[in-house]
């Protein structure tokens, strides 16, 4: 359980690694020119599903973050509310529009999980490699339903599971739309 515990802390931390360093205003983007300036963008974007049947939406506050990137073949999705609740995923190996799995094999490296921030208590759910090896747990899916124009749309569910407490979130109806950095 401290390899899990160990991997979902790894996992959050370069992920926040990455998008603190992605900032489209970095690209000269400018309000009026297309885009926003930021974060939440002026093209709709948006990171939703449904927690255990309690809603998640994920800010467009330009201080908050709704962002997708790739890099050198890994996809990375984050959307977070202002309350510090977030939704990420990373596919490795990423190609397209398609359909990718998480938390059904060792040996595949996509992630994907859910977290709250309670005062400055972190709590997250995950479907990755480690999860895996948690038994009965349902894998994630993630489908791309399009990429086109520096844009990408798709739907994503999961069986979160939590190793500190060994606590599961079904993580359903997820959707999300963002401007791809």
């Amino acid at each position: 359980m401290k390899t899990l515990s160990k991997t979902l802390y790894l996992s959050l931390v370069c992920l926040a690694l990455v998008f603190t360093g992605c900032n489209k205003s970095d690209d000269g983007d400018v309000a009026g020119a297309g885009g926003a300036g930021g974060g939440g963008g002026g093209t709709g974007e948006f990171l939703t599903a449904s927690i255990d049947g309690t809603g998640f939406t994920a800010s467009t506050d330009l201080a908050s973050l709704i962002g997708a990137q790739t890099t050198n073949g890994v996809l990375v999705v984050q959307g977070s509310t202002n309350s510090g609740s977030f939704i990420n995923f990373s596919i490795v190996n990423y190609t397209g529009a398609g359909t990718y799995t998480t938390g059904d094999d060792l040996t595949n490296s996509n992630s994907i999980q859910y977290g709250e921030l309670n005062g400055t208590t972190l709590s997250s759910w995950g479907s990755n490699l480690a999860t895996s090896a948690v038994g009965g747990l349902q894998p994630g899916e993630i489908i791309i339903t399009s990429e086109a124009n520096g844009v990408i749309e798709g739907t994503f569910s999961f069986e979160g599971y939590n190793a500190s407490d060994m606590s599961r979130k079904m993580i359903t109806s997820g959707s999300f739309k963002s401007d791809l950095d």
